[in-house]
């Protein structure tokens, strides 16, 4: 009886912790809430041709993910003549590119959480960080143009 009293003691001990103190690295493997980039094969351009394309994110274990901010950014050999905007979660490529090639560039996305998130609270969110995880991540991806 006194071992199962110790037992539920810690265990109360241990929940108040993460309660009062917010996330910790422990937890990430229970509920690994994180901002994912869907991996994607992207069309092939023409040269000097209008392209077209997006590449997707959303927050793994998050199924209220449409309730973030996202912002993307490009780093690499990106296509000359073309350029990147953001709506929502998907980055859009587009513009008439100038150049051939097979052009490799870097995908990375930052998220904050949603307004209702209180990082007071702890539990939900740890400072500006999403609760059980990361909030960036980056991905290649590879634009061909004929």
């Amino acid at each position: 009886m006194k071992n199962i009293i110790r037992k539920m003691y810690l265990l109360v001990i241990v929940a108040s912790a993460f309660l009062l103190f917010g996330c910790s690295e422990l937890l990430d493997c229970v509920a690994n809430a994180r901002p994912n980039i869907k991996s994607k094969v992207l069309s092939i351009g023409t040269f000097g041709i209008t392209y077209n394309d997006f590449v997707e994110a959303d927050i793994i274990n998050d199924s209220d993910d449409n309730s973030y901010y996202y912002s993307f950014s490009i780093s690499g050999n990106f296509p000359p003549g073309m350029s990147y905007n953001q709506q929502g979660n998907k980055v859009f490529f587009n513009g008439s590119p100038t150049q051939s090639g097979s052009f490799t560039f870097k995908v990375s996305l930052t998220v904050d959480p949603p307004e209702y998130y209180d990082p007071n609270q702890g539990f939900f969110e740890d400072g500006n960080r999403i609760c059980f995880g990361n909030d960036t991540t980056a991905k290649e991806f590879t634009i061909i143009i004929q």
